[in-house]
């Protein structure tokens, strides 16, 4: 039984973790490129997109594998819990699909500002739209890094009613 208390700390930590990191980006990283001129928000946001791809995605599928083998376990076992940690698994899960379905098509558009002359050119048009995508992106990465804070959330409630 001890593994599988491990693999709460663990599951649980991924996702606080992983929504922590999700959530500092649009705390702090955001507003900063908000205030700098678009063409340097741009190649910033290049950058941020970047580390979080190499970061934010491993951690939240680590995270969703953890809570559904604590399910699956639990699930086995008869216990009403699986549920609780089910629903963590698909609130990690739902993640890389939302980021895929939501939000690439706004991160497609800052990246092409940011490759282009247009990031190079102060044009108060394009400024706004760059401003604009990233309130966009903002706004969603919000509700993205939410996802798996809710995920810890569950998991630490249950082992808290439960025990460990």
């Amino acid at each position: 039984m001890s593994t599988l208390v491990a693999t709460k700390g663990l599951a649980i930590a991924a996702s606080l973790f992983t929504g922590g990191l999700i959530e500092s980006v649009s705390l702090f990283s955001v507003p900063a490129l908000l205030v700098a001129p678009h063409n340097i928000a741009a190649k910033q946001f290049k950058l941020i997109y970047g580390i979080g791809i190499s970061t934010q995605a491993p951690s939240s599928v680590v995270a969703a594998i953890l809570h559904a083998f604590i399910a699956y376990r639990f699930h086995q076992a008869g216990s009403g819990t699986w549920s609780r940690w089910a629903t963590s698994a698909a609130l990690m899960g739902c993640i890389v699909p939302f980021t895929i379905a939501m939000m690439e098509p706004v991160n497609r558009q800052l990246l092409a500002i940011a490759g282009t002359g247009d990031a190079k050119e102060g044009g108060t048009e394009v400024s706004a739209k760059t401003e604009g995508l990233l309130r966009r992106w903002n706004v969603l990465n919000a509700v993205r890094g939410s996802l798996a804070v809710a995920a810890g959330a569950i998991g630490l409630w249950t082992v808290l009613e439960n025990g460990i």
